[in-house]
């Protein structure tokens, strides 16, 4: 008896498990703006015109072998900013837009397809799912009864993530192009606090078959292919890329 009590404890989490692998997510996503106006009054008054973050609700559908993380239906709108006025005698104006952004992982096949808007333009951007050098730390939290565990990974010399991906849900995917941790991921945080990706909601659910149809808006290039378009026209609009070009993590220089 005591030998079949053993064996449904350690089976029924098991079970539980494996029907953790389909379902919709929601996510906070929140932006730091790193907006530089110079020095002077008119410069003070600006910056009191400009919220210092921006955070606006995300989706994540998946399954075991593929996933689409997109703006929140109905909330395409949140998070933009549009404010024009003068100061030290001319005019200025700070458009702030979210960009209208899907991304598709192949989980099977091991690549994505993303649907990116650019200064207006759309580009549909193939790669191979990045699977970084991550390091689980050990770190454990808990997230909506989910234990968490924590990884790290220094993608480059101005890049650093931290993970927290749950074994519970056993789908290797999560709210970015990084994703390949035995779980999927319910936060992220970039360059500490710069850009954050928190799930806020986890529904278990059939999803419909139009809910993971890969994205088809934009002209079809690599990513690296993109990545030369992208430093060109932040070069000819004197703007730097932060956190390592993640979409929504611009630095504006504003000058009057």
């Amino acid at each position: 008896m005591k030998l079949i009590n053993f064996l449904f404890a350690f089976i029924l989490p098991l079970l539980a498990y494996s029907q953790n692998t389909e379902g919709e997510i929601t996510y906070v996503e929140t932006v730091k703006l790193q907006l530089e106006f110079g020095d002077g009054p008119e410069a003070e008054e600006m910056k009191k015109m400009i919220p210092p973050s921006q955070s606006f609700p995300k989706t994540l559908y998946f399954n075991a072998n593929a996933s689409l993380y997109q703006d929140k239906a109905g909330t395409e709108e949140e998070g933009q900013l549009d404010l024009s006025g003068q100061s030290g005698g001319g005019d200025f104006q700070i458009k702030i837009q979210r960009p209208d952004n899907k991304l598709y992982r192949n989980i099977a096949e091991g690549t994505t397809l993303e649907s990116r808007e650019f200064f207006g333009r759309y580009f549909l951007i193939t790669d191979k799912a990045k699977a970084p050098a991550w390091k689980i730390t050990g770190e454990q939290k808990k997230m909506m009864g989910f234990v968490c565990q924590k990884a790290t990974v220094q993608l480059d010399s101005a890049t650093a993530v931290e993970a927290w991906f749950t074994p519970q849900i056993p789908v290797s995917t999560g709210p970015s192009v990084n994703a390949g941790l035995p779980g999927l991921i319910l936060e992220l945080n970039m360059n500490g606090d710069q850009r954050t990706i928190v799930a806020t909601q986890v529904e278990f659910k059939s999803l419909p078959k139009d809910a993971l149809v890969k994205p088809s808006k934009g002209k079809e290039m690599t990513n690296e292919e993109f990545k030369v378009l992208e430093a060109e026209k932040m070069k000819e609009m004197g703007m730097e890329m932060g956190s390592g070009g993640a979409p929504g993590t611009m630095k504006m220089i504003i000058r009057n």
